[in-house]
């Protein structure tokens, strides 16, 4: 049994946005509804087994805030980081929605789902119908990857698939409201749930939101990623399809061919997200990574931590964290490295 401190960099600051401590306070209210009951939550850092940080963005894009707050300063070997960021690198040890696989050292990371405060509230356990109006379906971006750009060529007998701008989608997380904001959760879960089989490509990160809610309403994820490291415990195998971001032309040909188990795999996958993902355990199986990590620990961390600053120059990589600097910068007066 571990006595957990669930905590968030946001906490810390004036400005106390819901998106930023979304993730944070539903880890919480996990943790008062856990169905095993045992771990607990604590307070108190001295006496806390392991430090969580949940954190969806308001700290930087790459923990900064986190990185630097005092507890990771004092009980750094203790203390453990909730990313679900498209670009994350592994500066401290613990879950990461969207980590590549050269970033991944099982040793210090594993892979965890999306948590945050605008969770679509039409995702919801959905029967599938004995005969789906689509083979498959996508509503999304096109512009995160040039892989997601191939599915419109998807035949339109089979396939449902809608483009959505970028900037809309972004508008309808963050800023979306009232009437306009539900109808377009509304029309995405109504897409998803017309499918025996919901596409799950990759985006700007290896990982897909997509996928859990997929698993959520009963529908099978095709997974198109290559990159994307699979989060332990579940059977993968037995609830999910995965095909080749190079394959993606052959999707048609693929689905057909499993259509007879959409129903069983759908209906694995909901009892699989049950499992591991719902409100009632997943305060449970976050304590249970976390404290596998540190059992798996070799190398302190105050040295291996290090090694992320290697990845930094990787593409693409120094230009994000330059931005960061200044978002951070921007949004509470301090320059932090």
């Amino acid at each position: 049994m571990a006595k957990v401190l669930l905590y968030s960099a946001s906490l810390d600051e004036r400005a106390r946005d819901e998106w930023d401590l979304g993730a944070y306070r539903k880890f919480r209210e996990s943790a008062l509804n856990d169905l095993f009951g045992v771990h607990s939550l604590t307070d108190d850092p001295a006496a806390a087994d392991i430090i969580v940080f949940i954190e969806v963005g308001g700290s930087g894009l790459f923990a900064e805030l986190v990185r630097h707050h005092p507890y990771v300063k004092k009980y750094r070997e203790k203390c453990f980081l909730v990313d679900p960021n498209d670009c994350a690198l592994p500066f401290l040890p613990g879950l990461y929605a969207s980590l590549r696989r050269k970033y991944h050292d099982p040793t210090r990371t594993r892979t965890g789902s999306y948590l945050r405060t605008d969770e679509n509230p039409y995702i919801e356990f959905r029967p599938l119908a004995k005969e789906p109006k689509y083979v498959g379906c996508f509503i999304g971006s096109f512009e995160n990857h040039p892989m997601r750009a191939a599915l419109a060529n998807l035949p339109s007998e089979d396939f449902l698939i809608e483009g959505r701008p970028k900037g809309l989608t972004l508008q309808m997380h963050y800023g979306g409201v009232g009437p306009e904001r539900h109808e377009f959760w509304s029309h995405y879960a109504d897409g998803m749930a017309a499918g025996a089989f919901s596409l799950c490509p990759r985006g700007l990160g290896p990982g897909s939101i997509r996928l859990f809610e997929s698993m959520r309403m009963g529908r099978c994820p095709v997974i198109l990623s290559d990159d994307w490291v699979f989060p332990e415990r579940v059977d993968w195998a037995a609830c999910s399809l995965t095909v080749a971001e190079k394959d993606v032309s052959r999707l048609g040909e693929i689905l057909h061919a499993n259509l007879g188990r959409a129903g069983e795999l759908g209906m694995r996958a909901r009892q699989e997200w049950e499992r591991f993902y719902a409100e009632n355990v997943r305060f449970h199986w976050l304590a249970e990574d976390c404290l596998y990590l540190l059992r798996a620990r070799r190398v302190r961390e105050a040295i291996a931590g290090r090694k992320a600053w290697l990845h930094l120059f990787d593409k693409g990589y120094f230009r994000r964290y330059l931005r960061s600097k200044k978002q951070v910068y921007k949004q509470y007066g301090r320059i932090i490295l």
